[in-house]
């Protein structure tokens, strides 16, 4: 393309979905795995026991932050 060559790649992101060369989506599942623990992580010292906040606000957080994160493209 304009005379450059382009990698080959094992893999492609497409609308958030990343697909192997055969079309399957075990490296997007692998991630999408991964990527609500990370989350967690970062959010850990608001979700955990000993947190100020109510049960009510870490679910709401629960339902903001992490689910969207899991359910996006799963399906």
């Amino acid at each position: 393309m304009n005379g450059k060559t382009i990698p080959h790649s094992q893999t492609a992101k497409y609308l958030g979905m990343t697909l192997d060369a055969k079309l399957r989506w075990k490296v997007h599942v692998k991630k999408k795995r991964v990527q609500p623990g990370l989350k967690y992580k970062h959010m850990y010292w608001l979700m955990e026991r000993s947190s100020a906040l109510s049960t009510h606000n870490k679910l709401v957080l629960y339902k903001q932050i992490l689910k969207p994160v899991w359910t996006y493209a799963i399906q």
